[in-house]
């Protein structure tokens, strides 16, 4: 008889954390089956996860961030579909829902993926943080769960995971590395780009090419990336940047390559699907995170799975995911001079360079495939 899991989320949005859950139950599926709550229903966040056929979506009709209402749709869902395992994601409402509601439903197994540490286990210091306020209590309450509960928290890095046995010393803890579905990468040199992909790729093509992949925000930081290349290029002629991700920065960036005559060397791409960002990743040279927070970044783990070398800030899991100086550098969080440096090395050195992808493609799979 197969398992019955429900995955508990607070949205579904097209980034990292939900991308990685598709990948994961894209294998899951074929051990169980598989469903997935979210409090938010607007299918325009993630289309491809939506139209996968192998799960079974349940959302909360509910609006409103603090309504109960929605306490009450899950606890109908549980309780409806006698679920075998409870995976809340996250924090907010899905770790606390889920991890109450899961006992009052009968549910014996419940497995929490973290993915940060923020407001985990401290009193809330603004109105959006109700229920991690709420998340301290269950914290604390766990511990006198039933034996026959199984409980675990599956922090995504080791980093994360040390954070958390400082406040979680009885029940257990194990670190679940985000990973690699190694078939999306096998098609990869089969893969026919759209119009668009191969325009930008022509404005690649023969130069040395920086990618930087993610949200065009504060967080991610693309600004340190751009303040650097006008020095880059000195050292490097032809240097390419280009920029994968949509934001709230967006505008502001483009305005300030202007203002800095630096139009030829930066290349912005909206954003795209996976296998086309993928696709591009695989024809660049180097990839940049400049972050100045990650959980488990995704895309550094891509890169090196796509033999590319990666220079990367010292943030979340980077110093897990990349073997410093042997798959790439991690440097200190913005250490100007070393991040410059260590890009210049890595263009100019086209022998090192290979190497370095070589090696990480092969860690990359060894360490952190899906299976």
């Amino acid at each position: 008889m197969r398992l019955k899991i429900i995955f508990i989320v607070n949205k579904l949005s097209g980034r990292g954390a939900q991308q990685q859950l598709l990948n994961f139950i894209k294998k899951l599926h074929y051990h169980a089956n598989i469903s997935i709550f979210t409090f938010s229903n607007d299918a325009k966040e993630f289309p491809e996860i939506f139209k996968y056929e192998r799960i079974k979506i349940h959302s909360s009709q509910h609006l409103g961030k603090y309504n109960l209402l929605r306490f009450k749709a899950l606890y109908d869902c549980l309780s409806r579909e006698s679920y075998d395992v409870v995976v809340t994601m996250g924090l907010g409402a899905a770790l606390f829902f889920g991890r109450v509601t899961a006992p009052l439903c009968g549910i014996n197994i419940i497995y929490s993926i973290l993915n940060t540490f923020e407001n985990f286990h401290n009193f809330p210091k603004m109105t959006g943080e109700y229920f991690d306020f709420l998340n301290r209590g269950v914290n604390n309450m766990i511990e006198r769960y039933s034996r026959k509960r199984i409980y675990r928290f599956l922090p995504n890095s080791q980093k994360l995971e040390q954070k958390v046995r400082i406040i979680s010393k009885k029940y257990p803890i194990k670190t679940l590395h985000n990973g690699l579905l190694t078939e999306d990468f096998e098609k990869l040199p089969m893969h026919k780009p759209k119009e668009a992909i191969k325009s930008l790729l022509s404005q690649i093509e023969g130069r040395p090419t920086i990618i930087q992949v993610g949200a065009l925000d504060e967080n991610k930081n693309q600004l340190f990336t751009l303040q650097c290349i006008g020095e880059i290029r000195e050292h490097v002629p032809g240097v390419r940047l280009l920029i994968i991700g949509d934001g709230p920065k967006k505008a502001e960036l483009r305005n300030w390559v202007l203002s800095n005559d630096l139009e030829q060397e930066v290349i912005f791409a909206d954003q795209m699907n996976r296998i086309e960002c993928l696709y591009l990743m695989s024809k660049s040279d180097l990839l940049v995170l400049t972050s100045g927070s990650e959980s488990f970044p995704n895309v550094l783990l891509e890169a090196q799975a796509s033999s590319l070398p990666v220079v990367t800030f010292d943030v979340g899991a980077a110093i897990e995911i990349v073997e410093k100086n042997a798959t790439g550098y991690v440097v200190k969080k913005g250490d100007r001079e070393s991040f410059k440096d260590s890009i210049i090395e890595l263009l100019l050195d086209k022998n090192k360079a290979t190497k370095m992808g070589e090696t990480g493609r092969q860690r990359a799979f060894e360490l952190f495939n899906m299976e």
